[in-house]
């Protein structure tokens, strides 16, 4: 039995009530409690508030190694996934485009790392923002444009991070 059905049947608490508690709908905690959804991080922390921590954390967001706090978030967010080649083909090109005067060039592993960042922080994202496809897509880009420019130009102002991060985004989404 799920911890928090159990604390729910501990405390004599229905559903309903611990649901308008913690400001949601019975349907989203039995989503919940069924495994099909995981709790965005202020949901998650009324709830571990409002059991006075008898469901914490690690159980809403089943982390399977507590020694090296890995976090397993494999759920359905409805976003679609990213295209790895289609997205590495933009990086690929905003990143020489934006470090053409710098004294390096990044080399091929740099953007293929770089690609999988964006991919999983644009999928974190998804569990944590509101935003969506070009917008979260632009979110997730900035940071990673931002540490491959700081290693590879001299210049990093914000301006181009934006620039940058519009214009990968845009060239990911053409012709799609």
């Amino acid at each position: 039995m799920h911890p928090l059905k159990q604390y729910l049947n501990d405390v004599d608490e229905p559903m309903q009530d611990f649901a308008r508690r913690v400001g949601v709908s019975r349907q989203t905690l039995y989503r919940i409690i069924s495994g099909r959804q995981t709790p965005k991080p202020a949901l998650a922390k009324r709830i571990v508030e409002a059991t006075g921590r008898v469901v914490g954390f690690e159980v809403l967001y089943k982390i399977a190694d507590k020694d090296n706090n890995v976090v397993e978030l494999g759920i359905d967010t409805g976003v679609p996934p990213l295209n790895h080649a289609r997205l590495k083909s933009a990086l690929s090109i905003v990143v020489n485009h934006l470090t053409a005067d710098g004294p390096f060039s990044p080399p091929e592993e740099a953007i293929d790392v770089a690609t999988e960042a964006v991919v999983n922080t644009y999928v974190a994202l998804s569990t944590v923002t509101t935003r969506q496809g070009s917008n979260r897509l632009r979110q997730a880009l900035r940071p990673v444009l931002g540490e491959i420019l700081r290693e590879y130009s001299d210049q990093v102002p914000d301006s181009l991070l934006d620039q940058g991060a519009a214009l990968a985004t845009q060239l990911y989404f053409q012709n799609q």
